[in-house]
């Protein structure tokens, strides 16, 4: 990796700001989209923050920085290669994110981000402003499958998406440390459940570790129930499959 390509700098509020970047088409400085800006944008306004789809491509590379955030949060090692680690994360998640956004891999994916709710009286960068982050992707079921992951039951699973049931799948949830325990996580799941209705979904689901208590009893408060799986390959990742019906 090119260490020139982005340089983190924190301040105590845990913000980052670019040193050096050779991504020239992203303005750090820029203000965050104003209420004018997302006039026509589906949106959840809770407390002090705004549940949303990510419109700029800084506000998808702030998501990839909080997911390396959290990643590697707390985790001991040799300070120097942990950063190495976190900026080659952060270069690959953000370039796979906006294909992934622009349909480049075949499905509808969507990166949602809570962002400072906007205030006449402030002027926040979008660095400053993204405090959260999910995605969510619209998949098919193969056939004979009731839950993703079945398939591998099956000898010959057949792909063809017509007249598969469709559902949505999250990932990559995370709260910048500063900004937690304010109901951000929870209300982006909220946000893409409901965006999953109005897409006429049926079943949402998200994988989540079974030592990862916190995100387990966030998911049950949001009435996901646990699927069960006779996967081995699950067994070994020690994850849960939950389910939220519609």
């Amino acid at each position: 990796m090119n260490t020139k390509l982005i340089g983190l700098v924190r301040k105590e509020d845990h913000s980052v700001l670019p040193r050096t970047s050779l991504i020239t088409h992203l303005k750090f400085n820029s203000l965050e989209p104003s209420d004018e800006d997302l006039f026509h944008e589906k949106k959840l306004v809770f407390g002090n923050y705004v549940a949303r789809q990510a419109v700029r491509d800084e506000e998808l590379w702030v998501a990839a920085y909080l997911r390396a955030e959290t990643h590697w949060e707390d985790q001991p090692g040799d300070e120097k290669l942990i950063e190495h680690l976190k900026m080659d994360f952060i270069e690959r998640e953000f370039n796979s994110l906006k294909m992934r956004c622009r349909g480049q891999f075949g499905q509808i994916n969507k990166c949602v981000v809570a962002v400072c709710k906007p205030d006449l009286n402030v002027q926040r960068t979008v660095i400053k402003s993204v405090v959260g982050t999910l995605d969510i992707s619209i998949r098919h079921l193969l056939h004979g499958e009731t839950f993703p992951g079945q398939h591998k039951k099956y000898r010959f699973p057949i792909i063809n998406t017509k007249n598969l049931q469709k559902y949505a799948y999250i990932s990559n949830l995370c709260t910048r440390k500063s900004a937690r325990r304010q109901g951000i996580g929870s209300n982006m799941m909220r946000f893409v459940i409901e965006f999953a209705k109005l897409s006429g979904i049926k079943s949402v689901y998200v994988h989540v570790c079974r030592d990862n208590k916190p995100a387990f009893n966030l998911y049950r408060k949001l009435n996901f129930e646990v699927v069960e799986m006779a996967n081995a390959a699950l067994e070994e990742e020690q994850m849960y499959l939950l389910c939220y019906k519609a």
